[in-house]
């Protein structure tokens, strides 16, 4: 029994998983409130829960506060960018709503279209801000780029994205007190569950390698003007 409830233990692991994600999801409730940092919150979420996934020792506080001050900037114009098309999109559907009688059914369906080819997209955009370092229009990009090299996993994200929502529609307010938990950090960690192995394809691990080489060249370098130094000193 005693072993049960080690802090190694699967079980006290799997709580301690679950505090960090109530934690984790307060903090990012918070600051989406705020105008303006929502975007800077969401990439330090998805900073912190790839470190979850990938079993990296890191403070999800700490670790969420400094990749929101590292991102600010940037994830912030994504996030304008993110609203603006949101709100151009949602205004052009008040707008086939108002006028549907005359509106052909193709145009409702093209727009759909639309509409979810950009949401599957913007599914990957705050991943990538928070893992690598790239001009705001290859942040982008690459988000177009990811959403198709993984689309299975685009698929799924997309349904896991929408559980929330979901949650509200059948339970109404009743499931507010667990969204207040759990109603970001739960489906973006799975999400990150599915995500992590289409980034590690793209992550640089040739640097490591090269900078081990470059360290070792520095020694054998520094070993050989040493030895000169000496050669020098005793021909004198």
């Amino acid at each position: 029994m005693g072993k049960l409830f080690d802090l190694d233990s699967p079980i006290m692991r799997a709580l301690n998983r679950v505090a960090d994600l109530m934690m984790l999801n307060l903090a990012v409730l918070l600051f989406v409130l705020i105008p303006f940092t929502g975007g800077a919150s969401l990439t330090a979420m998805h900073y912190v829960l790839l470190k979850m996934v990938r079993d990296e020792e890191t403070y999800v506080i700490k670790g969420f506060w400094k990749s929101f001050k590292q991102n600010f900037k940037q994830a912030t114009i994504l996030w304008l960018i993110v609203l603006a098309i949101a709100a151009i999109i949602g205004v052009d559907f008040l707008w086939i709503r108002a006028n549907k009688t005359a509106i052909p059914g193709i145009y409702i369906y093209i727009m759909l279209g639309i509409t979810l080819i950009l949401y599957m997209i913007s599914l990957y955009i705050f991943p990538l801000q928070s893992r690598f370092e790239n001009p705001i229009k290859n942040t982008l990009k690459n988000a177009c780029m990811f959403s198709i090299l993984g689309l299975p996993r685009t698929v799924a994200m997309g349904v896991i994205s929408l559980i929330p929502l979901l949650l509200l529609y059948f339970f109404d307010l009743r499931i507010v007190p667990l969204l207040i938990m759990f109603g970001f950090t739960g489906p973006a960690y799975l999400m990150a569950l599915l995500y992590n192995g289409l980034f590690k394809r793209f992550e640089p691990k040739v640097e490591e390698v090269d900078e081990e080489e470059r360290t070792d060249d520095d020694d054998e370098e520094l070993q050989a003007a040493i030895k000169r130094m000496q050669e020098a000193r005793d021909r004198k």
